[in-house]
């Protein structure tokens, strides 16, 4: 019975390293807690304000992105117009945010990294647009109000009578942000361990042989008599 040996004249030796990387898990779980923490952003407030008064706190006013915003009783003026386009911003914010979740789920699949470069950019996007639709419509709010100080910006405080207020971004849109980073390192996950664990050459090696047992060149599997590609990675097995 002839024993195969690695060091024997003429056999390629399978890096251990190799083997272990050709085993590694094709799925991007990187990708998939960047998904994960967008999906929950959006059940969460994204825009707020809390006030602290004789040693009570509490939020005054929260936005999502599921409903019009409203300011409550924070003094703004009751501005139908300046609400109904923040709300309908938001339910855009929402669809973008729903949509790169799908992709980032996809992506992790995919040996494609074209997916996960459209969810982190669809997740920067949704920050940014949610961003910029909070502070232009504060700052219209304010402008309307006549108020020598009012919250014309997306964060800051005030205090006045014995009361402190502070408004800014809140849970949801923070946790969309670190979904956005994630999906940064989701693409260099993806680029260094699942697309291409294993650098293969374009023309097939010899398989290899010891005497009357053939082995594949690429995983070191046994190669039926007959076989023109080997059964467990598909390399091709040239005759010898």
């Amino acid at each position: 019975m002839t024993c195969f040996n690695a060091a024997s004249p003429g056999v390629e030796r399978i890096p251990l390293a190799s083997n272990i990387l050709a085993g590694f898990p094709k799925v991007n779980l990187v990708s998939i807690l960047a998904g994960t923490l967008v999906l929950v952003s959006v059940f969460l407030p994204w825009w707020g304000v809390d006030g602290t008064a004789f040693g009570f706190s509490g939020s005054i006013v929260s936005w999502s992105l599921w409903s019009q915003p409203y300011t409550g009783v924070t003094g703004f003026p009751a501005n139908a117009q300046i609400f109904q386009t923040m709300g309908l911003l938001s339910l855009f914010v929402l669809g973008l945010a729903l949509i790169t979740v799908a992709i980032a789920f996809l992506g992790s699949f995919s040996p494609n990294k074209q997916y996960l470069a459209a969810g982190f950019a669809g997740a920067v996007l949704a920050v940014i647009i949610y961003a910029g639709a909070v502070s232009i419509t504060l700052s219209n709010l304010c402008r309307d109000s006549g108020f020598a100080t009012c919250t014309s910006g997306p964060i800051g405080s005030a205090f006045s009578g014995g009361a402190a207020v502070s408004w800014g971004f809140q849970t949801g849109f923070y946790l969309c942000l670190v979904g956005a980073i994630s999906s940064l390192f989701a693409i260099i996950f993806h680029q260094t361990f699942v697309r291409s664990p294993i650098s293969k050459t374009t023309e097939p090696q010899a398989a290899l042989v010891s005497g009357n047992v053939r082995f594949c060149s690429g995983c070191g599997q046994p190669l039926l008599a007959d076989a023109k590609f080997c059964s467990h990675c598909a390399r091709p097995a040239s005759q010898s």
